[in-house]
């Protein structure tokens, strides 16, 4: 089964595509509250629809919400009533259940690491695991690492044909999104790196149809050239709400995003979303044949949001790179010189005797 067939057959914006729904009881959906979860500098809002964890907004810290003022997110001995699924997207081979029935129970919280320490959250399932999703935030940056890992807790091979890194939702209006939004990504070529560009969705094939949209902006690469075509990262900026969202796919193999909408067979469109990841199936041939009690790990992806629009959101991506590498390191008290010998200089000819000329 393809993505797009999948998000909109089982509704994977909602974050539980892929188990069978669970019965949730008069006294359970009490329970099921909505929460959120902040960062320094973000907040995660979370809600529930027929017992699936969904990610309702990605907004800056502060930023007025319309939605009433949700919880917070229960810490790690929770009500096992709120035991349910686990944010993010896949797909396992053929129409079988998925292995184990995924939630959470809180978060975790730890540094972790030295210097600019990253502050790391992990969504924990309550029960037997099927997956758990991962996220690291540093101070005084709007951005959040975030991956996913799946475990195949049965007794039988699973076959994963795509597994999410992130799954960004409410980007725009579901019908009226080609009037608000712009999708920023950067082309590239031989010797022309970076050269950004602004589009409307339907200039890229995301097109307004009052349902659900069978088409879908997108880009990717395939193979170990992961900035053969584009730059591993795009922005959404929804110029009615002044404020930008983007991501950057950590990967040095294949990848790919998309963004569209989704709704139920014959409804409006209601959402909005953006799904990342790294190699799939469909797109890259990557298929993964997971034994009982394997895990497979995700690529990570920095998703952020600020408010403000490409310039704001640069801005944010160059305060996160440097806060997540300039890590403590010799090389950075010595500050050693590192000389790039190919270009226009050496070109593939790095001998001694011309490195020392």
């Amino acid at each position: 089964m393809n993505r797009r067939a999948f998000i909109c057959s089982t509704g994977a914006t909602a974050m539980g595509p892929l188990l069978p729904a669970l019965a949730v009881t008069e006294a359970e959906a009490v329970a099921l509250e909505p929460f959120e979860w902040t960062t320094p500098d973000l907040t995660f809002s979370f809600s529930f629809s027929a017992g699936k964890l969904r990610q309702k907004f990605l907004l800056p810290a502060g930023y007025p919400k319309t939605t009433p003022q949700p919880r917070r997110l229960p810490g790690r001995d929770c009500d096992p009533l709120q035991r349910r699924r686990l944010a993010g997207s896949r797909h396992e081979t053929g129409n079988g259940p998925a292995w184990g029935a995924p939630g959470f129970c809180g978060q975790e919280r730890g540094d972790g690491r030295q210097g600019p320490a990253p502050h790391a959250y992990t969504l924990r399932p309550g029960d037997e695991t099927s997956g758990e999703s991962f996220y690291e935030a540093f101070d005084g940056v709007p951005v959040v690492r975030r991956w996913t890992r799946a475990t195949n807790g049965g007794s039988a091979n699973a076959g994963i044909e795509f597994l999410s890194s992130a799954m960004l939702h409410g980007l725009g209006d579901g019908q009226r999104f080609d009037r608000e939004l712009k999708i920023h990504l950067a082309v590239n070529s031989w010797m022309s790196e970076a050269q950004w560009h602004a589009f409307r969705p339907s200039e890229l094939g995301f097109v307004e149809n009052e349902r659900t949209s069978w088409s879908q902006a997108s880009a990717g690469s395939i193979g170990s050239w992961s900035t053969e075509k584009y730059l591993p990262m795009a922005m959404v900026e929804n110029t009615r709400l002044g404020l930008t969202w983007f991501w950057q796919i950590e990967h040095n193999g294949s990848w790919y995003w998309e963004i569209s909408n989704n709704a139920a067979v014959g409804q409006r469109a209601d959402d909005v979303y953006a799904w990342l990841g790294g190699p799939d199936d469909l797109h890259s041939a990557a298929w993964k044949n997971l034994a009982p009690g394997a895990s497979y790990r995700s690529v990570p992806v920095a998703v952020g949001c600020v408010a403000g629009g490409f310039t704001e959101a640069v801005a944010a991506l160059t305060a996160y790179r440097r806060a997540a590498c300039l890590l403590p390191h010799p090389d950075n008290k010595r500050c050693s010189v590192i000389f790039n010998d190919y270009m226009n200089c050496l070109w593939a000819d790095p001998t001694e005797e011309n490195e020392l000329r």
